[in-house]
C-alpha cells in the first residue's frame, strides 16, 4: 500500500498519481468540451438549415439555438408583406405542435402557449404578430386598412399555422402527431375563429376568455366609458372612486359570500347572487358611505350591459366580481385613473373601446363618444363584426374530423364577460345538442382575466387538452390550484363545484353537481 512505502517514494508515486489523474481529467474534460462543441455546432447546422427551406411567399431568417427554458431551435419568418412569425422547435420534441394565440390588438409576437409551458413540455410552437407592429392597446394600424384587419381577424393565424406545420415536418422529418391551438382573450377569439373558419388546422383547441364578439365588446367598453368618464375631454377622475368600489364589494360579499358554505371573498356562482346595487343609493342628502345616481349609472352600465337609444340591449353585462381589485380587475379595466393605461388613456376599456370605434368601425381618428347614443351601432358595426367576430355556433366541420374544443373563463373577469362565453356555448348546444360531446366549458370562481385573482386559476390546460385528444375522454373535472398546497375542483359547465367536505383547499372536499 502507498502508506507502507518510504516517504521519498511515496512522494514520487503521489506526484505521478496526481499528475496522471490530472492528465486523465484534462483529457476527459477536453473530450466532453469537444463533444459539447460538436453537438452545439451540429444543432446550429440543423437549425440554420431551416432558413434554406423554400415555401411560397415565405422568407425565413435568423435561425438560432437556445437552452432556456429548454434546448431548442428558433427561427423567424415573414409571410407575404406583413405577417411576422416565430417558430420554436425543441430538441426533445414530444411529436406535437401547438400554435399560441396573442392578446389585445396584437402587434408583437407573443406566444400564449409558451405561458402554459409548451416548450418545456416538448411542443413545437409558433406565434405571429398578425400582420402589424404596434402596442397591444393601439388599434390605429387598422385605420382604412382592410387587409390589416382581415389579417388580424383570422388570416394571419391560419397562414402561420400552415407554414409552421410545414417547417415542423421539414425539421423533424415527419409531420406532428397532433396539432393544437391555445389562446386567451383575443387569443381565445383566434381559437374560435380557427374552429369555425379553418376546421382542419387543429385537432384540439383551447379557448380561454374569448373576445368572441368584437361588435359586442366595442359597444360594452364604449358604453361603460361614457358613464365612467362622461366628458371625453376630461379624463382626470372616474365616476367610481376606490371607496365606492370597496363599498360595493363589501355589500356583495356580505349578502352572497357565504352562499357556498365558505367565507373567502369568492363567489362560487355569481348568477345566484341576487344583490341589488340600488340598496347603496344615497338618501336624505347623504354623500358618504353611499353611491350617487352618477355612481350607480356607471355600476349599472357594467352589470346591465350596453343598450341602444331605444333601450334595447346591445351586449351582455358583467357578473359580480373584481369590483375592488386594481390590476386586472375593475381598477385597470373599467375604472382607471388619469393616464392609467398610457398617455391619454385612463383604462383598458377606454383604449380598446374608443380604438374599435375610431379605427375599425367608423375609420375616423377624431371620433368621440360625446353625445353618441348607439342608435345606428348595429348597422355601423355589422361589416367589421362579420370579419372579426367568432360567435358562429356551427362547429360541424371541426367536429366531423374529431376536433375538440376546451373553453374556460374566470367568473371575476373584468375585461371580457363570462356571460358572453356561456351564451356562445348555449348557442352551440341549442343548434346541436350532440356538439356538447366535443365542447367543454369550465367556469372559474374568483378568477380574473385569463388568470389571477382570489380564486384557483392554475390549471394544466395543455395536458387537459392533450389527454382529451389522446384518450377521447372529455374532461368533466379538473384540478385548479391557488398555490402548491392549495387547490379546488373545477366542474364542466353547467355543473358547479359544491363544497361537501371540511377543507376548502382540498379538491376532494368538492363534488360536481
Amino acid at each position: 500500500m502507498l502508506s507502507q512505502l518510504p516517504k521519498n517514494l511515496r512522494s514520487v508515486r503521489w506526484r505521478r498519481s496526481v499528475g496522471l489523474v490530472a492528465l486523465l481529467a484534462l483529457v476527459s474534460f477536453s473530450s466532453v468540451a469537444t463533444a459539447v462543441s460538436e453537438k452545439a455546432s451540429a444543432d446550429l447546422d440543423v437549425c440554420a438549415a431551416l432558413s434554406k427551406v423554400q415555401l411560397p411567399d415565405v422568407v425565413l431568417s435568423n435561425p438560432r439555438v437556445a437552452t432556456a427554458p429548454a434546448a431548442h431551435c428558433v427561427v423567424d419568418g415573414l409571410i407575404g408583406r406583413t405577417i411576422n412569425f416565430r417558430l420554436w422547435l425543441p430538441e426533445a420534441w414530444n411529436g406535437k405542435f401547438v400554435m399560441g394565440g396573442g392578446g389585445g390588438f396584437a402587434g408583437a409576437i407573443a406566444n400564449q402557449a409558451m405561458t402554459l409551458g409548451a416548450l418545456q413540455k416538448g411542443y413545437a410552437t409558433a406565434a405571429t404578430d398578425t400582420g402589424h407592429q404596434a402596442n397591444g392597446l393601439d388599434g390605429s394600424w387598422a385605420l382604412n386598412d382592410l387587409e390589416a384587419i382581415v389579417n388580424y381577424a383570422h388570416v394571419a393565424i391560419h397562414r402561420t399555422t400552415v407554414v409552421s406545420k410545414a417547417l415542423v415536418r421539414e425539421h423533424y422529418g415527419r409531420p406532428a402527431d397532433a396539432n393544437y391551438f391555445a389562446g386567451c382573450s383575443n387569443g381565445g377569439r383566434q381559437a374560435l375563429q380557427e374552429a369555425q373558419r379553418y376546421p382542419n388546422d387543429f385537432d384540439a383547441i383551447l379557448a380561454g376568455a374569448p373576445a368572441l364578439s368584437f361588435g359586442g365588446i366595442g359597444s360594452s367598453f364604449t358604453y361603460i366609458t361614457q358613464r365612467m368618464y362622461p366628458d371625453s375631454n376630461d379624463l382626470r377622475q372616474p365616476a367610481l372612486s376606490m371607496d365606492d368600489r370597496k363599498l360595493l364589494r363589501a355589500a356583495i360579499e356580505e349578502q352572497c359570500d357565504a352562499e357556498d358554505g365558505i367565507v373567502d371573498g369568492i363567489l362560487n356562482d355569481p348568477p345566484s347572487c341576487k344583490f341589488d346595487p340600488a340598496v347603496l343609493a344615497c338618501r336624505d342628502g347623504a354623500t358618504e358611505g353611499c353611491l350617487s345616481k352618477f355612481d350607480l349609472s356607471a355600476v349599472q352600465a357594467i352589470y346591465g350591459g350596453p343598450i341602444d337609444a331605444a333601450g334595447e340591449p346591445l351586449y351582455v353585462g358583467f357578473p359580480f366580481g373584481a369590483e375592488d381589485i386594481g390590476s386586472n380587475g375593475w381598477g385597470s379595466w373599467l375604472v382607471g385613473r388619469e393616464n392609467g393605461a398610457g398617455k391619454g388613456v385612463p383604462n383598458a376599456a377606454y383604449g380598446f373601446g374608443v380604438g374599435m370605434m375610431r379605427y375599425f368601425i367608423y375609420h375616423d381618428a377624431d371620433w368621440s363618444y360625446n353625445d353618441y347614443d348607439f342608435s345606428t351601432y348595429r348597422e355601423d358595426s355589422a361589416f367589421v363584426s362579420a370579419i372579426l367576430d367568432a360567435d358562429n355556433p356551427d362547429l360541424d366541420a371541426f367536429r366531423s374530423q374529431g376536433g375538440k374544443l376546451l373553453m374556460y373563463h374566470g367568473w371575476s373577469d373584468a375585461a371580457l364577460s363570462a356571460n358572453a362565453t356561456i351564451d356562445y356555448v348555449e348557442a352551440v348546444k341549442a343548434r346541436s345538442p350532440q356538439a356538447m360531446d366535443d365542447v367543454q366549458l369550465f367556469l372559474m370562481p374568483g378568477v380574473l382575466h385569463c388568470a389571477g385573482g382570489k380564486g384557483p386559476s392554475q390549471v394544466d390546460w395543455l395536458d387537459a387538452l392533450d389527454q382529451w385528444h389522446t384518450t377521447g375522454k372529455a374532461p368533466v373535472q379538473l384540478k385548479a390550484s391557488f398555490t402548491k398546497d392549495r387547490a379546488r375542483r373545477l366542474c364542466a359547465w353547467p355543473t358547479n363545484a359544491v363544497f361537501t367536505g371540511q377543507d376548502a383547499n382540498d379538491p376532494e372536499s368538492f363534488t360536481c353537481q
